[in-house]
């Protein structure tokens, strides 16, 4: 005969068995939710890098327009893709999704810079002149005439080479641009419409978001005391000055003329007609970029001044489409370090202690010492291609054949 209380055991050890195969079929209920759930993840992580591919791809041409695929036709695996001009770069957007599950990024775009030239000269039927403590290592195509040793203030060159690297020869002119990208970004200073800028302290806005475009009035020539990052782009009929209390990154700012105080720090992209003046000490990060764009009728000599000591990683650029009698000029102030490029289509001026770790393009030099002006001299400069990071990328306003774009930085 049972106990009574064998039942009662019985009972127990049921409830038992019954919570432990509960929680069992709920473990292996939310583990196979997981699971399904790092099998999208993993999926989207996929299809997002095909993307990216597809995006730096020399076959995709859609701009400004989102291009929706499905990759491999099943209605699961879906991509928004979208490639557009972000200043004097361009900018990719990726958005993979599956159900309710997405991922996108944004990124800046660049060109893959293997040019080995340090230094371009057009050929102006006269020689490079080189003096003092004068280094130039990488090749260059230079004037027919070629590189000669000269006295400047009764100092020799110091050299044991005057070159480290191959000479080839140079065009009459400097190296075209894209003009299809410098209409575009000339199109700019003069928009439809734009929105009034009252920013008093910062203002982000994802790249993920349409661009904001502000137009600063005549009493708003100054940018100070303000953080601004990200896809918004400025626009002023008159001088602009950016303070050394601004902070600034990825925004682009149009104007006339643009003054940087002394002692900035960020990265951007300015674009002016009549000149850029970069005060002492001020530092650009990469990528940033700087470009006068002369008016086809313009009749002042546009021109970019960078002060003494300042660190520019990215693009100098002066620009006209037809010479002019004031051409263009880049003035790069003493003890100054430029990493990238810098290009003139018309004169470069340097002083002493010039350091250039990239690869310069110029019409003409310029150096101005304290007895004479001298034309197509170096004098106590540096210009080395091989001290360029192996990372850096160019921009596609530079006309390279089969290009080979790269990711330049993400952005969201």
């Amino acid at each position: 005969m049972l106990k009574a209380s064998t039942l009662y055991i019985v009972v127990v050890i049921s409830l038992l068995i019954a919570m432990i195969s509960a929680s069992l079929l709920t473990i292996a209920f939310y583990y196979r939710l997981e699971v399904q759930k790092k099998t999208r993840l993993d999926n989207l992580l996929h299809n997002e890098n095909s993307g990216r591919e597809i995006l730096l791809s020399e076959g995709f041409s859609d701009y400004n327009k989102d291009v929706v695929m499905d990759l491999f036709a099943d209605q699961k695996d879906s991509l928004v893709l979208r490639k557009e001009f972000w200043g004097a770069y361009e900018m990719g957007m990726v958005k993979a999704f599956e159900l309710k599950d997405t991922l996108k990024r944004t990124f800046l775009i660049g060109n893959a810079f293997s040019d080995p030239n340090v230094l371009y000269l057009a050929d102006e039927d006269r020689p490079l002149s080189l003096s003092g403590k004068t280094t130039l290592s990488g090749d260059a195509q230079l004037p027919k005439s070629g590189l000669k040793q000269s006295y400047v203030d009764g100092k020799p060159y110091e050299g044991k080479e005057l070159i480290k690297g191959k000479i080839r020869e140079s065009g009459r002119d400097v190296p075209p641009l894209d003009e299809k990208l410098v209409q575009q970004l000339e199109r700019n200073f003069k928009p439809e419409k734009g929105l009034l800028f009252n920013v008093r302290d910062s203002l982000i806005n994802s790249f993920f978001n349409t661009v904001q475009l502000y137009r600063l009035e005549l009493n708003q020539s100054t940018i100070g005391d303000t953080k601004l990052k990200g896809k918004m782009i400025l626009v002023s009929d008159t001088v602009v000055t950016i303070g050394a209390t601004s902070t600034l990154e990825d925004v682009q700012i149009y104007a006339p003329a643009i003054i940087v105080a002394p002692g900035f720090k960020g990265s951007c992209q300015l674009f002016a007609r009549d000149s850029i003046v970069i005060g002492k000490g001020c530092t650009f990060n990469y990528p940033s970029f700087a470009g006068v764009f002369k008016p086809e009728h313009g009749k002042i000599q546009s021109k970019i001044s960078i002060g003494e000591g300042v660190t520019f990683s990215g693009i100098l650029m002066t620009y006209e489409k037809k010479r002019s009698d004031l051409q263009t000029m880049i003035s790069l102030g003493a003890k100054s370090c430029l990493k990238g490029e810098v290009f003139a289509t018309g004169y470069i001026k340097m002083e002493r202690g010039i350091t250039v770790y990239g690869k310069v393009y110029a019409k003409r030099f310029i150096m101005q010492t304290p007895a004479t002006l001298y034309e197509n001299y170096l004098i106590d400069v540096t210009l080395n291609r091989s001290l360029l990071s192996k990372y850096y990328l160019s921009s596609v306003i530079f006309k390279r054949e089969m290009p080979e774009r790269r990711i330049l930085k993400w952005l969201n």
